[in-house]
């Protein structure tokens, strides 16, 4: 094991995009895959990235962080963008094997990423939107499985509906998506109430908080 990561705590994050071989352009949405990709590590603290998120293939790509709130915030944001094209995730944490190279994680190996690897297989094979792999198997199931409620909810998303949850994340206010959008605000208010969209949100937030907690060893 490399001196600089002895015994450390890291969670590896591995995306990429659900049926991608039967998609009719997919050449225009792998680039557009990088490009959502290209635009995570503005929604993560620059201090949690331990290596960059680094598109291994054209349909996949890894990031190494130390903070499993930000895998689960780079989850759901790169999900908002690619609607309503599907994106699935394996988030493992674990120690590392190799030295860390910050600005890719080709070539990097450990545990973390055996099991975010394990995790993404087995979203793969249950169609499931995030698994999660490393912690113990009572937390791994409890989020696994609040995971599949909130995408029972997510894949029922009209176009609208993920349009104005994604702009509520970047806006804050209902008001302001209703100003982008140049719509009244109670269109906003009603597409996001019928979405449950406030609901969904408050148990993205939840997962991490879980997550991070049992990793420190404290209750949530």
């Amino acid at each position: 094991m490399s001196e600089d990561t002895d015994d450390r705590q890291f969670v590896a994050l591995i995306g990429d995009i659900r049926g991608s071989r039967e998609l009719d352009d997919r050449s225009g949405v792998q680039e557009e895959f990088e490009q959502v990709v290209a635009s995570l590590s503005d929604r993560v603290s620059s201090d949690s990235i331990a290596s960059q998120f680094t598109v291994t293939t054209g349909d996949e790509f890894q990031v190494l962080l130390t903070d499993v709130t930000d895998a689960i915030d780079a989850a759901v944001a790169a999900s908002d963008r690619f609607h309503p094209v599907g994106l699935r995730f394996g988030i493992g944490t674990g120690t590392l094997d190799t030295a860390i190279n910050p600005d890719q994680t080709i070539g990097m190996d450990g545990p973390c990423f055996h099991r975010a690897r394990d995790a993404i297989k087995a979203a793969q094979k249950e169609g499931a939107w995030i698994r999660v792999a490393g912690w113990s198997p009572a937390v791994d199931d409890h989020v696994n499985t609040m995971v599949d409620l909130v995408q029972c909810v997510r894949e029922d998303w009209t176009d609208r509906q993920a349009q104005f949850a994604r702009a509520l994340s970047e806006e804050d206010t209902q008001t302001a998506v209703a100003d982008r959008y140049d719509v009244a605000k109670s269109t906003v208010s009603e597409s996001i109430d019928a979405g449950h969209v406030q609901e969904v949100r408050a148990v993205e937030r939840s997962l991490g908080t879980v997550l991070r907690c049992s990793s420190d060893g404290e209750t949530p």
